[in-house]
């Protein structure tokens, strides 16, 4: 690697260490190489910038921001807790599985762990300690199943993935269903054996009249996936037509149905999305230029050096370990554009195939949000909770451990990815 290249990681690695956001440290550190190097353009700058953008695909990523911000705005929470409530509650520790089990519903509305965490973590959590559960469970529990939000679809990240690999997007959402759900019943195991040790209580079981009411005030909200899937599968929309309808489904339900949103709401909502919209876009922005000036130094053939040996057999963990690394320190969509161009020669001439490459690639990018320095959901758990992150910390070791076990077992037996597209594709 020539000098150039050795500044570009030590400039962002020393950015990381002062604490500079991600998406700035990328930024900054990608413009160093413009001025020691005679042959690269500053003009080059924007193009590139640009260039990671310049995506009709892109245009999904707010669009599925805005759903959940104005899902959470109707408060359609509360009312997947009481179908939930009705379906686990009154397991023992039936609170911390109604926390799971929102997760796995609120996944296939919103495509966001952090619009998960957030919206959902601020009315259970207060609830569950309230409850009697340890502060540092709760944090756990939150924050471990939040990010089922980007395994189940609709998954922002899967859409940034399927537009950086030309991967069809209904296959990557469909290939993600099974292992969204595995984690999910996985964490209920974990519930449930920490609720029998600690004698967690169970929530009173409903009346079926009580059951019936909570499915008929949650049934609208479970349209959101079937709209957004649905049309994708069948083939009647893209991803991004399926957004605009997912938002004009959501309002729809705010504004007239539940009556929970008014007109004056909207310019908050909006100004909301906004904001949490440019991070991501930015970030992928600036991973772009970043990634840019890997290709000049011949960094992935660097790469390819390294990895051109394994074994067939051996590949798919070996990028599954640099993933769950990655993960640690960057959010998984500047991770993807940095990584999927050097990883992409070596995936191609193994075979792999890319639905299978991808929802592992996801599923490994996606348990960063809960390992530090990073861990996004760890982060905004224990802010709503107001509890330290070592308390978090170490009650999500089994939900790591359960995340390790769903991926070496899509890893092994592909067609837990692989048989849901297979058959409706």
């Amino acid at each position: 690697m020539t000098l150039e290249g050795i500044l570009l990681f030590v400039v962002f690695a020393l950015l990381l260490c002062l604490r500079v956001p991600v998406a700035f440290a990328l930024l900054a550190s990608s413009i160093v190489p413009f001025f020691t190097e005679a042959r690269l353009e500053p003009w080059t700058i924007n193009q590139r910038l640009f260039f990671g953008v310049d995506s009709f695909v892109l245009l999904a990523v707010p669009l599925f921001i805005l759903t959940s911000n104005i899902m959470n705005e109707a408060q359609v929470t509360g009312r997947l807790m009481d179908l939930t409530q009705a379906m686990v509650g009154w397991i023992r520790g039936g609170l911390a599985m109604v926390n799971v089990a929102v997760s796995m519903i609120f996944a296939g509305v919103s495509g966001s762990s952090t619009a998960d965490t957030a919206g959902e973590g601020s009315i259970i959590i207060p609830q569950m300690m309230k409850r009697g559960y340890d502060r540092g469970f709760t944090v756990a529990v939150t924050a471990a199943s939040s990010v089922i939000g980007v395994i189940i679809p609709p998954s922002i990240p899967m859409i940034v993935w399927a537009s950086l690999n030309n991967t069809s997007i209904a296959a990557m959402f469909l290939g993600g269903v099974i292992p969204g759900i595995l984690v999910g019943l996985l964490q209920m195991g974990i519930v449930w054996v920490a609720a029998k040790r600690r004698n967690y209580p169970k929530e009173e079981r409903l009346s079926f009249p009580q059951v019936q009411r909570a499915f008929k005030d949650s049934m609208l909200a479970l349209g959101v996936p079937v709209v957004v899937i649905g049309g994708i599968v069948m083939g009647f929309v893209t991803a991004t037509e399926a957004a605009v309808l997912s938002v004009l489904y959501s309002l729809l339900l705010g504004t007239s149905v539940y009556r929970t949103i008014k007109l004056a709401d909207l310019p908050h909502i909006f100004k909301q999305t906004a904001e949490l919209a440019c991070l991501p876009l930015f970030a992928l922005a600036a991973a772009s230029l970043f990634g840019y000036v890997l290709s000049y130094f011949q960094v992935p053939n660097m790469l390819l050096e390294v990895v051109r040996d394994l074994p067939a057999h051996w590949l798919l963990p070996f990028i599954v370990f640099c993933w769950l690394v990655l993960g640690t320190f960057l959010d998984a969509l500047p991770a993807m554009v940095l990584m999927v161009p050097l990883f992409a020669p070596t995936v191609e001439a193994a075979g792999l195939d890319p639905v299978h490459y991808g929802v592992i690639s996801v599923v490994s990018l996606a348990v960063g949000l809960i390992t530090p320095p990073y861990g996004l959901c760890l982060l905004l758990a224990s802010a709503i909770a107001k509890a330290p992150i070592t308390e978090g910390v170490k009650e999500l070791v089994p939900f790591f451990f359960g995340f390790l076990v769903v991926i070496i077992l899509i890893i092994y037996f592909p067609q837990l990815i692989l048989w849901l597209p297979g058959l409706l594709l």
